[in-house]
């Protein structure tokens, strides 16, 4: 019998690929604006779970855009400053800010959670992080420096004062690069199909996540009851610029379109980034959990594509 999941997000990029890869082991039942539910909906949510025999909640619906999060900011601060919770819950309906999406919507699934006493998985990121040090283990202090990380830590922390069973699953920059989800990879190598010129930031560190091995690490998690925080990212840290040349080297593209930049210039106008997000994945290796590396994820995108066009 398979084991019967409720989750948010099968939409998109990783919870449409997590579905795919693991329909044949769980039973999903999905809450989304597709089925009539909106996780801004307290009652809405309240009344899915009540009528669900799940016992496991996979959260992975949120409000990503880090520059249109940002956005945000300063009306959510304004509604935080709400005399009433109606008046704020009512303002946060309406105008699905990141903070009424990324904390609200989280609080609603977690009290329905509590409610019916499920276990919670949340899919958070490593933005929490403001990217000061060498390196993060799941132990280091978070410290968001943008919006759309300030909410998801908002999230991360109803999560750990629930009271609930959970896992916190912090994955950064997810690729597949197939077919109808766009990514970074899938992004890149669009543009210099068409021999468009990429300008890459050299200064940024971050960790690409092959998003099968995400699928694949949360399955695993679940299946053990694992519970706690845990870094599901990727084995290779590059830059944005190293990322492009690995592409273009994989593909055969040419390498004369990618040119170099800073954050500082890149970015001019933008959310601030954190500079080193180098995440250590050493807790979920020690479960046998392995986890490619961004060379080994290229390869397997590019064997998939050959045998796409066969």
């Amino acid at each position: 019998m398979k084991t019967k999941i409720l989750a948010t997000g099968l939409t998109g990029l990783v919870g449409s690929r997590f579905e795919e890869l693991l329909g044949d082991v769980y039973e999903f039942d999905q809450i989304s604006l597709d089925q009539g539910i909106d996780i801004l909906d307290k009652e809405a949510v309240s009344n899915k779970f009540y009528s669900s025999d799940a016992s496991l909640v996979i959260h992975m619906a949120a409000k990503t855009n880090v520059d249109g999060c940002e956005t945000d900011k300063e009306r959510d601060k304004q509604i935080l400053n709400f005399k009433t919770p109606e008046d704020r819950e009512k303002a946060w309906v309406e105008e699905k800010t990141a903070w009424a999406v990324n904390v609200f919507g989280t609080q609603n699934i977690v009290e329905a959670c509590q409610k019916t006493n499920k276990k919670i998985v949340y899919v958070s990121t490593d933005f929490v992080f403001d990217g000061t040090k060498k390196s993060y283990s799941e132990g280091e202090k978070a410290n968001p420096i943008n919006w759309y990380a300030k909410t998801k830590y908002e999230g991360e922390k109803l999560i750990q004062a629930s009271g609930l069973d959970y896992i916190i699953a912090r994955i950064a920059y997810p690729y597949r690069a197939l077919f109808e989800r766009n990514d970074f990879v899938r992004g890149l190598i669009e543009k210099l199909e068409r021999s468009e010129k990429l300008n890459m930031v050299t200064d940024h560190i971050m960790v690409p996540t092959f998003i099968d091995d995400i699928a694949n690490a949360l399955d695993i998690l679940i299946r053990i009851n694992q519970k706690g925080i845990f870094h599901i990212v990727g084995s290779q840290t590059v830059t944005p610029y190293e990322a492009a040349v690995k592409i273009a080297r994989e593909f055969s593209f040419d390498e004369s379109l990618i040119s170099q930049t800073t954050r500082r210039e890149y970015f001019t106008g933008k959310a601030l980034r954190p500079f080193c997000l180098y995440l250590k994945n050493d807790k979920i290796g020690k479960l046998g959990i392995e986890m490619s590396t961004f060379d080994k994820g290229l390869a397997e995108i590019k064997n998939q594509i050959d045998k796409f066009h066969l």
